[in-house]
């Protein structure tokens, strides 16, 4: 939603109070939607002048222009899957169902490179390399990416774990990972209650995280070293599916992926040989009977 994609830029400048805010808009846009100003500054015990700076610092004349998207969302109903699926049954017929998703698909990729300087995506990568072990997180429709990003990292430096139980990650913070460790958390709307607690539980430990999430607001990124970020929901007037899009997260994974594999030198190559060698001698891959 493009308030909270200005919001996200706007962050690193504003003031504590605005950024509390900010936080609370990003959790509660059905409040946004439906209550005025006032409000929404008597529940977080501010003045309603703060709501209208906040607006403001995002780009916006009015708050009445700013929350104008929020309210909007209500009214076309995506807010749940099944609301969002009975949108695309009214029109399954359509073929502009097919174009929309190609369009989501297409606006998450070009957001991987919008919100993601080099510089930021290359600190993330030289993190892991000069970490001892590296966990990799997903829970929900996230496990997925986390899987792939880790089966990649065993491939290039063998010293990933994958996490993908709240019990999990508490075993592991307590034996492969510790204080000169990484653990790399995948998320997006709605968080996964466990991924953020496992992530909390890591800091306290003094473990480093690098957040891959939807959002500079969400709570996966409060308190990360690093913070990658990838667009979920373009925002379009009617959802072109259900289920938010993996597009985002698994282009903003092998990116990271990529510039490790760039900057990783002779000791990921030397893995690689020692992997693809082991992989073959192995006859892992499936191929017919007298071919090359």
């Amino acid at each position: 939603m493009e308030p909270l994609a200005r919001l996200q830029r706007a962050l690193p400048e504003l003031t504590p109070e605005l950024r509390r805010a900010a936080h609370w808009v990003e959790q509660h846009p059905v409040e946004v939607g439906l209550w005025s100003m006032r409000k929404q500054a008597q529940a977080l015990s501010l003045a309603p002048a703060t709501m209208l700076r906040l607006a403001r610092a995002a780009g916006y004349d009015s708050y009445d222009s700013f929350r104008a998207p929020f309210q909007q969302a209500l009214h076309n109903g995506t807010g749940s899957m099944a609301s969002r699926a009975r949108g695309l049954q009214g029109g399954r017929e359509n073929p502009r169902q097919t174009l929309a998703l190609r369009h989501q698909q297409e606006s998450a990729l070009e957001s991987v490179l919008r919100l993601n300087p080099v510089p930021a995506l290359d600190a993330a990568a030289q993190c892991l390399l000069e970490s001892r072990k590296v966990g990799f997180l997903g829970m929900g429709s996230s496990f997925g990416c986390a899987f792939q990003m880790h089966y990649a990292y065993q491939l290039m430096r063998g010293s990933g774990v994958l996490l993908n139980r709240s019990a999990d990650v508490i075993l592991e913070l307590e034996g492969a990972l510790g204080r000169q460790s990484v653990l790399v958390v995948i998320s997006q709307a709605p968080y996964v209650r466990a991924a953020v607690q496992s992530m909390r539980q890591a800091r306290e430990r003094g473990v480093t995280v690098v957040a891959l999430t939807d959002s500079a607001l969400s709570p996966i990124a409060q308190g990360a070293r690093h913070v990658l970020l990838f667009e979920a929901v373009p925002g379009e007037r009617q959802p072109a599916s259900f289920f938010h899009s993996m597009v985002g997260p698994v282009a903003l994974a092998e990116h990271l992926l990529a510039r490790i594999a760039a900057m990783g030198g002779d000791a990921v190559v030397q893995r690689l040989t020692r992997m693809e060698s082991m992989l073959q001698a192995q006859q892992i891959y499936w191929r017919e009977a007298g071919s090359a």
